[in-house]
């Protein structure tokens, strides 16, 4: 005689919950970047925060990625950062919530991505939230090819 530890009718619930559980979670663990391309990245993305902070906005964009290069120019890079960083005021305190990794990014050609997100207070504006896009190019370098500000 066999001992059921789960009663059979409940055993088609625990194989549903445990799809659920796999399909909400299961991609997360798959975007975590390995810890080198993580660390590369956070370098990269450190120093491109910097040079934006610091209002270096010509120097930001001639560091980052071809990719948002081809999308805009340094001229137009350097008018929207000093009209957002006008509004907003300098920052106060940056906080990294989460990163994740990608080989597809929208409107973007396939390769590594990697997505930095920021908890962020600027002295007007209190309350923000920034985006950098990394992605890996061809000379294996991280570099920057979007920011966002929310």
């Amino acid at each position: 005689m066999e001992v059921a530890l789960i009663p059979k009718r409940y055993g088609i619930h625990i194989v549903l919950i445990l799809a659920c559980l796999a399909i909400i979670f299961g991609p997360r663990i798959h975007q975590k970047p390995d810890s080198e391309k993580g660390e590369e990245a956070t370098a990269a993305a450190a120093q491109f925060l910097d040079l934006l902070d610091a209002g270096e906005y010509e120097r930001s964009w001639q560091i980052s990625a071809s990719l948002m290069k081809e999308k805009v120019t340094q001229e137009e890079w350097v008018d929207k950062l000093t009209r957002i960083r006008s509004i907003s005021g300098p920052l106060l305190e940056r906080t990294q919530k989460r990163m994740s990794f990608n080989t597809a990014a929208k409107d973007s050609p396939e390769g590594e991505y990697i997505l930095m997100f920021f908890d962020s207070s600027f002295e007007v504006q209190k309350s923000a939230k920034e985006q950098v896009t990394l992605m890996l190019e061809e000379d294996n370098v991280w570099r920057v090819a979007g920011y966002f500000v929310k």
